[in-house]
């Protein structure tokens, strides 16, 4: 009763650390649901305590069940699958079908495993070992975040190797319970009086890269993301790695969430309801050429916006309000209706008010001919409310921003011209691009005179926000867009570009009102590109391969943003010339390697006792077998510490049978003495007691 509690425990213990496989691996792909992937990998654990026949069939049912469950049909599976491998024999990475399988299959190896092995100290070191290796790698290279699992895993690898010890080494001696016990109320202790570091494990994204904490003087550094204050801008910041979200499938561009457009003179507020066709569903004129465009974006955690490259995705007007779906190519997102907000801002109407952590987008991505941007005709298409709020700008702005204003201009006649202008003023030398130094804005002084006049140091906050209201002071109608930049160049995965969008990439800009060209947008910060501004590219940038900057961290210096190291997932990234030989065995290829390379050194005494055992039984019992196996014998106990030669064989079966409290050696020396001096047919009890032999000496 007692072996099979603690074999019980044992693959209790084994199961639990194989579920922390489940998050992060998953979550680096495209499928919705986890359940699933948490039955495939522990159920077949704790089928392996059943006799090998009842186990193995188990096993099928329960695969096929949880098939039928989550698929709807078998085998509509099974035809999916073998034209998955089709592709995978082709070269190309796998899909859902050939990844489920592949789940499966890692659950009934090491269901095998744990059944095979018990107990086992390399079983047990190479299940922890690969769990925590799993873990860390996710947690360094992916969106998984591990802080909250890690300690669970230590602690379940104490007990796992507490169990495996107590099953190997029997003992009614309390003192291996008293040291896991101190050992697991230290470890305990130690992670949760450990302090935190600041950036590596808090929350990255709910905070704002303006002004995010303050101090009782207003001098607080906020930390780079994205917020949704921003009625006090200024200050400096501290930059953020964290990432956000991975964008696959659309080129580099920026990603858009809302517009705000009430300037107070310290920041930005929202605008009251609007209702002509640029308010939702539209940016620009429908004589503007658009191009149809989708990206899968799957996010750290779960958001309250959606970003997007172009107009907005599938907007339909209903009763109740503008509403689209967010969907595949084919098909649409399951039960997921998504609403407009006047800002722009789309948000998911479900329970938790946020995004799935993966969604796939269409929008349409506007292209302007030079004959659009330099159209110069009297705004008509918006509204005499919409005039008024995107020109709006606050009694207290100084007389001179207003001056400063028409003296950049004054050489210029379109609005497109206009912009042109006030982009190159901010690009004439005398400002600079910093996030330290930069002040803000105190008492009755407005946010964008002192930037203009007094400090001219700051990042994308005061330059869009000074070029807003420039615009906005010619009489142009003007709205101030936050989102993100395109982030980090991840490559080519399955086919298709991929980039990285981290905290630090969080980024704001200007969008000014052209009449029979729709909004247009204006990178004003410098050190940055308006080539990738949501892709919506002038004829005259067509010609420029240089690559912007684009990263609300980069110095006048451009110095490299892209760090490939911090941008790696379990896909294939390749670009270049490479990109061809690294498709062959992608990361997460090499990662399943080593994993298995790793269990057979861990597993070898009992891969090889196994094959031993499979040749040896299988083969007849002769005089020379019979020799060939005292030999064998003969190797693993010199290599046990044993001293073979010199001696006679009931001497060392003495020696033996005295080391592991049992007399199988004599009775072994004897069958072989009596076939190899008596002559006598060799004993089939032999193989019997040499099995047992070789299964003590190799444990």
């Amino acid at each position: 009763m007692k072996t099979w509690v603690t074999r019980i425990l044992y693959t209790i213990l084994a199961a639990y650390l194989l579920s922390f496989w489940v998050e992060p691996i998953v979550g680096s792909t495209t499928f919705d649901s986890d359940w699933p992937f948490y039955f495939l990998l522990i159920v077949p654990m704790f089928a392996s305590l059943l006799p090998w026949f009842a186990f193995l069939g188990l096993s099928m049912i329960h695969f096929l069940t949880i098939l039928y469950i989550y698929n709807g049909s078998v085998f509509d599976w099974f035809g999916l699958w073998v034209e998955d491998l089709t592709r995978v024999m082709s070269g190309e990475l796998p899909n859902e079908a050939i990844f489920f399988s592949a789940m499966a299959f890692i659950g009934l190896l090491f269901a095998i495993l744990v059944a095979r092995t018990y107990p086992s100290y390399g079983f047990a070191l190479g299940m922890i070992v690969s769990t925590l290796g799993v873990m860390a790698y996710f947690d360094t290279w992916t969106l998984y975040d591990g802080e909250g699992n890690i300690l669970y895993a230590i602690v379940a690898s104490l007990l796992l190797l507490f169990v495996t010890d107590l099953a190997k080494r029997p003992s009614r001696s309390l003192v291996r319970f008293v040291s896991i016990g101190l050992l697991l109320s230290i470890v305990v202790a130690l992670a949760s009086a450990s302090p935190t570091i600041e950036g590596d494990w808090s929350d990255r994204i709910t905070t704002s890269f303006r002004n995010a904490t303050t101090d009782g003087e207003g001098s607080g550094r906020g930390r780079v993301g994205y917020g949704v204050n921003d009625e006090a801008l200024g200050g400096p910041f501290e930059q953020d790695d964290g990432i956000v979200f991975i964008a696959r499938g659309a080129p580099a561009r920026y990603w858009r969430i809302e517009s705000k457009a009430i300037y107070t003179g310290k920041g930005w507020i929202g605008a009251p309801v609007l209702d002509s066709n640029y308010n939702r569903g539209q940016l620009v004129d429908p004589d503007v050429d658009t191009t149809p465009e989708q990206a899968l974006l799957r996010f750290e955690r779960r958001q309250t916006f959606v970003p997007y490259g172009g107009e907005y995705p599938q907007a339909t007007e209903t009763e109740s309000g503008t509403e689209f779906r967010v969907g595949d190519v084919e098909q649409t997102f399951p039960n997921e209706t998504v609403t407009i907000r006047p800002s722009g801002k789309i948000v998911f109407e479900n329970e938790e008010q946020v995004t799935p952590r993966t969604i796939q987008l269409r929008y349409s991505v506007p292209a302007f001919s030079e004959e659009q941007l330099d159209l110069n005709e009297e705004v008509s298409s918006l509204t005499e409310e919409e005039e008024q709020v995107y020109l709006q700008l606050p009694d207290s702005l100084p007389d001179r921003v207003r001056d400063l204003a028409t003296e950049i201009t004054s050489e210029s006649e379109t609005p497109n011209e206009k912009a042109e202008a006030v982009e190159a003023y901010f690009r004439n030398g005398e400002f600079q691009y910093d996030t330290e130094n930069v002040a803000r804005p105190e008492g009755e002084t407005d946010y964008v005179d002192q930037f203009l006049f007094d400090t001219q140091i700051g990042y994308c906050d005061n330059f869009s926000t000074s070029a807003a209201v420039l615009l906005r002071a010619n009489g142009i109608p003007t709205r101030w867009v936050k989102g993100f930049t395109m982030g980090d160049t991840r490559g080519v995965v399955q086919g298709e570009e991929e980039h990285t969008i981290r905290n630090r990439h969080a980024h704001s800009w200007v969008e000014y009102f052209i009449e029979g060209a729709g909004w247009v947008p204006l990178e004003a910060t410098i050190s940055f590109s308006d080539s990738n501004l949501l892709q919506m590219e002038r004829e005259t940038d067509t010609s420029d391969s240089t690559p912007a900057t684009n990263d609300p961290q980069a110095t006048q210096d451009n110095d490299a943003q892209n760090r490939p190291q911090d941008d790696l997932l379990i896909d294939d990234v390749a670009t270049g010339d490479v990109q061809e030989e690294a498709r062959s065995i992608p990361v997460w290829g090499w990662v399943v390697i080593l994993f298995l390379v790793a269990v057979l050194i861990w597993n070898r005494k009992v891969i090889e006792r196994q094959a031993m055992y499979v040749w040896w039984m299988s083969r007849p019992l002769t005089d020379l077998s019979l020799v060939s196996m005292h030999k064998y014998l003969m190797r693993r106990l010199r290599a046990n510490g044993f001293k073979t030669d010199g001696r006679t064989p009931s001497e060392l079966a003495k020696e033996v049978d005295a080391y592991y409290e049992t007399n199988d050696m004599t009775r072994l020396t004897a069958l072989f003495e009596q076939a190899i001096y008596a002559e006598q047919e060799p004993n089939s009890k032999y193989k019997e007691y040499w099995k047992i032999m070789i299964r003590r000496i190799m444990s």
